[in-house]
């Protein structure tokens, strides 16, 4: 079983379409927009991608914070968001990202990510 077919969120809730990692510290996927999808799912599939970096599918972490989300503009049904996320640093449990998504090439959305292992892991 794959670590995004283990989320323990799924459809409608799970935000992220793919993954794939890149390396240790990065991996990237996309988001598909539908038509009545909030804006703060670009933020979950980003956080999902993330977590899928430094957990597998027999462990889950939580998100703990995001900082500086922003999202330049309304996305529209149907366009993809390609995201790329890179691990920061890990402290413990804890761990912080960076991500970026970009639509046809042009970055429409950026933030940091927090996300920490479940303490009985």
């Amino acid at each position: 079983m794959s670590w995004l077919a283990a989320l323990p969120h799924q459809i409608p809730f799970r935000a992220a379409s793919t993954g794939r990692r890149i390396d240790e510290k990065t991996i990237e996927g996309d988001y598909l927009c539908a038509a009545d999808d909030p804006r703060l799912f670009v933020a979950e599939a980003m956080a999902q991608l993330a977590g899928g970096l430094v957990f597998d599918a027999a462990q889950h972490g939580f998100l703990s914070g995001i900082d500086d989300f922003v999202l330049d503009r309304a996305l529209d049904a149907g366009e993809v968001v390609h995201i790329v996320v890179r691990l920061d640093a890990s402290l413990g449990a804890l761990f912080r990202f960076s991500a970026s998504g970009a639509v046809d090439g042009v970055e429409v959305a950026r933030g940091r990510f927090y996300l920490a292992a479940h303490e009985n892991a």
